[in-house]
């Protein structure tokens, strides 16, 4: 296996052709520099769509953007030898080509404004797609627009054009900088780190070429094909393994910061170049400006009406018990108060079953905590089917122990569906020959207030739910597979069941 470290011999061996051939072989230095800046960033496209073929999620979405842009700037390359070498168009600005290189731009800035822990809806991405779009052909036309400011680029435009390139490769790399920085997992450091060292080479290159080279006839275009050290670069690292980052985790604040501007960067970005365009082209500028604000309004209610849901997700998993669906303990002890507040005024009476599963623990050590899962998804579903009025809540107390609060039930109707309860789970027969039944069975402790008594004031909910888990012992004691009712004025009276064991 090759070293991490070690660059695979493609990418060194492509630099040394490209060398000995242009040092070596005057004649073909013009078509070599040019087929390398063809060649060069197709490779580099070649091996990160490799790279993205080794991850998942975020990780392999940025390599393919990354992919991608390597290829929008090769067919401008390849433009630019058609023109140059084919046609003979040296040294004339051609408005394909230019718009190739900006719009390679694109797929990167749409990778620099992800979130790449938000996954919510496509439509947000769609959006951002759209504007990391209009930005790269505004940003185009404001180039193009002042290099021919004046009919035909001169030196003045030739400056303004230069000055726009180097702007946007130094946004560019600094927002891979960033991103690398606010990296708190490995597979984003490698992207981000990998993203971060092609665009600052890419930059330097650029601003040795475009203020140096270009324009001058003298110099041809092996001088310009220094870029394809950064292509180079950039498939070097895209060998490199995740493993190989550094364990450096950003702070919380700056995790927060960058997942929060980060997004807002493409309408911000296309705002503020919408705004330069206006003064070359008002319907396309004005156009452009109504697309950042409708852009960044439709995100941001998106964006906000996925956080609401989240949230309310969140809240339900908090109040709700995984295994069986039903309520929680923590959602009895927050609402049982509301519960008793809200309703006691129009009840008249309400009372509390606590329901538990004999011989649990037998089950669980015999069978194993798969069926005993089981067991208690079968009986929470035969519990919730006898519980058919709205306001009846059931809910999982802990472990094999279940809660019913009931409205409306007097000490006879409440033991007639605590029987009910108690049948419904009898005849799931659910196995376990640890029990003396041989299946599985449930005991039941109900208790009951009158609340047209005006008890409901002075009465505490917690009391009435202690007296349920005292008629619940009782059960226990006196043999299980039964129903004890208390009423909570008359503690020390109990009320068995007729069908009891």
């Amino acid at each position: 296996m090759i070293n991490d470290h070690l660059p695979r011999a493609g990418p060194i061996l492509f630099l040394l052709i490209q060398a000995m051939l242009l040092a070596f072989v005057p004649a073909w230095r013009e078509p070599v520099a040019l087929i390398a800046m063809v060649a060069a960033p197709v490779c580099a496209a070649w091996a990160l769509w490799r790279r993205s073929r080794r991850e998942q999620g975020f990780a392999r979405q940025g390599w393919l953007l990354s992919a991608l842009a390597m290829l929008i700037w090769s067919i401008g390359a390849a433009a630019n030898f058609r023109n140059e070498w084919l046609l003979g168009l040296i040294e004339e600005m051609q408005r394909g080509t230019m718009l190739a290189f900006h719009l390679s731009a694109v797929p990167i800035a749409f990778l620099l404004s992800g979130d790449w822990q938000y996954k919510g809806h496509v439509l947000a991405r769609c959006i951002d797609a759209v504007l990391a779009l209009a930005l790269g052909c505004c940003y185009f036309l404001v180039t193009w627009g002042l290099l021919t400011a004046r009919g035909l680029p001169d030196d003045a435009g030739v400056a303004e054009m230069v000055r726009l390139i180097d702007i946007q490769n130094l946004v560019i790399a600094f927002g891979s900088l960033i991103r690398w920085w606010a990296a708190a997992r490995a597979d984003e450091r490698a992207l981000f780190g990998a993203l971060t060292l092609h665009t600052w080479l890419y930059l330097a290159m650029a601003f040795i070429n475009n203020h140096f080279f270009a324009g001058k006839p003298e110099l041809g275009p092996e001088y310009a094909s220094i870029v394809t050290v950064a292509f180079v670069l950039l498939w070097i690292l895209s060998e490199r393994s995740t493993s190989s980052q550094s364990q450096r985790v950003p702070s919380a604040r700056m995790i927060g910061v960058v997942r929060t501007l980060a997004p807002m960067a493409l309408a911000g970005g296309l705002l503020v170049v919408a705004l330069m365009l206006i003064r070359l082209d008002y319907v396309l500028g004005a156009s452009a400006v109504l697309l950042a604000a409708l852009g960044y309004v439709l995100r941001s209610a998106i964006v906000q009406i996925s956080h609401i849901d989240r949230g309310s997700q969140l809240e339900i998993m908090a109040l709700t018990d995984a295994l069986t669906g039903l309520y929680n303990r923590h959602y009895l002890d927050h609402a049982l108060p509301e519960l008793w507040r809200r309703d006691s005024d129009s009840a008249r009476s309400v009372g509390v079953l606590m329901i538990d599963i004999d011989h649990f623990k037998r089950l669980n050590d015999r069978y194993g905590h798969t069926c005993g899962d089981d067991c208690l998804r079968q009986v929470a579903q035969a519990l919730k089917a006898q519980l058919t009025r709205g306001n009846d809540v059931l809910a999982r107390w802990g472990g094999e122990e279940f809660m019913a609060l009931v409205w409306d039930v007097d000490a006879t109707r409440i033991e007639l569906l605590a029987e009910r309860l108690r049948h419904a789970v009898e005849v799931l027969q659910i196995e376990n020959f640890d029990s003396p039944l041989g299946h599985v069975s449930v005991s039941i402790g109900a208790s009951s207030v009158r609340l047209d008594t005006g008890a409901s004031a002075s009465t505490d909910p917690m009391a009435l739910v202690q007296q349920a888990d005292r008629a619940l012992y009782q059960a226990k004691a006196l043999g299980r597979n039964r129903v004890e009712y208390l009423h909570l004025d008359a503690a020390t009276k109990v009320v068995e069941h007729s069908g009891a064991l």
